[in-house]
C-alpha cells in the first residue's frame, strides 16, 4: 500500500474513518525523506490496521497552520476523526507501528 497524498479536500475524508497516521513533511528536509521512507514500509506492513497519508505543507498550509505544525516531520495519529497521538521529528517504524496496533486493538470507549 502506499502512503496517499492529502489535501484540505481529502483530509477530513480519511481521518474520520478508522485509523490514519500522517506525515506532514516537507519535500526539501532530508529528514522528512528519510520519514517517508520509513512511512512507506509502515504502510505495507500495517495495511489492514490503518491508512498511512503525508501532507506537503508547503502546499497545504492551512492544514499545517490548523493542526500546529512547526516544525517537520510531524506525525499525528488519528482514529474515527480524532487527533490521538502527536510526534514531532524523526520516528522508528517500530513506534509508530506499535502505537498504531494499540489503537487498533482497543475498544472504540477507550478514545
Amino acid at each position: 500500500m502506499e502512503v496517499r497524498s492529502l489535501f484540505i479536500d481529502t483530509f477530513r475524508g480519511q481521518i474520520d474513518q478508522g485509523i490514519t497516521l500522517v506525515d506532514f513533511y516537507e519535500p526539501d528536509s532530508d529528514t522528512c525523506q528519510m520519514q517517508l521512507a520509513i512511512d512507506k514500509e509502515l504502510a505495507q506492513e500495517v495495511r489492514y490496521q490503518a491508512a498511512v497519508a503525508k501532507v506537503d505543507i508547503n502546499q497545504e498550509k492551512e492544514l499545517a497552520a490548523e493542526y500546529g505544525v512547526s516544525n517537520v516531520p510531524t506525525i499525528m495519529l488519528f482514529k474515527d476523526g480524532y487527533k490521538v497521538e502527536t510526534w514531532v521529528g524523526q520516528q522508528s517504524k517500530e513506534v509508530l507501528r506499535n502505537q498504531i496496533i494499540s489503537y487498533a486493538t482497543m475498544s472504540d470507549s477507550c478514545v
